[in-house]
């Protein structure tokens, strides 16, 4: 995707417990292998920390799906600290999209709120059956990226801008950073008609 902002839409899907009640994390991932076989990414947010995801695995003594994860020196992970997780479809953007393209498609959930599913696409709204749960809101899409976290060793054998400000596609190319792409979803605010970012979903992969 190059560096203007595209007419996008983004749609909004509410993720169904089957038994009803809370969506717990284990059906979320059964849901999400369902829903997407191809590779994903994520942030696993728990009582002890951040975890990069990366992937989902069939654990075959018990019959179900578990998170893949980053090692974190230190700390030892465990599924039953997860409070948030956001897992991402990897997404390679065209300078030139058609609409309907697909720019970012994410998957959420949050202990005892339950989960959805988020796909951000070009071009205008389409219209929902009266049946459909999904919601959709029009907007602008722009495509940044973060400098991804090093570790203390690593830090110290190279240096680059500073990883707490975004960066364009171009700027992170020029640096040749390690870096994870993310996606801005961005509307008009009614009171002032100022634009601002709403959302921001990830389509990149960790390291």
């Amino acid at each position: 995707m190059s560096e203007k902002y595209l007419s996008a839409t983004l749609t909004c899907t509410p993720i169904r417990p089957v038994s009803g009640g809370l969506l717990c994390l284990g059906d979320f991932l059964t849901h999400v292998r369902s829903s997407w076989s191809g590779a994903v990414q994520g942030l696993a947010f728990a009582t002890n920390g951040t975890w990069p995801v990366l992937g989902i695995d069939q654990d075959p003594s018990k019959d179900s799906q578990e998170l893949s994860v980053a090692p974190v020196e230190g700390r030892s992970f465990d599924d039953k600290k997860v409070f948030e997780l956001r897992l991402w479809v990897l997404v390679t953007h065209t300078d030139d999209p058609e609409d309907d393209t697909l720019l970012a498609r994410e998957f959420r959930w949050v202990n005892d709120v339950n989960a959805a599913e988020l796909t951000l696409t070009t071009g205008k709204k389409r219209v929902a059956s009266d049946n459909s749960e999904s919601t959709s809101v029009c907007g602008w899409a722009h495509e940044v990226s973060y400098l991804k976290h090093a570790s203390a060793g690593s830090s110290k054998k190279a240096t680059g801008p500073d990883s707490s400000v975004p960066q364009s596609k171009q700027s992170t190319e020029s640096t040749g950073s390690a870096d994870i792409t993310v996606v801005e979803f961005i509307q008009e605010e009614d009171k002032y008609g100022n634009t601002v970012v709403v959302d921001q979903l990830f389509t990149g992969k960790w390291n």
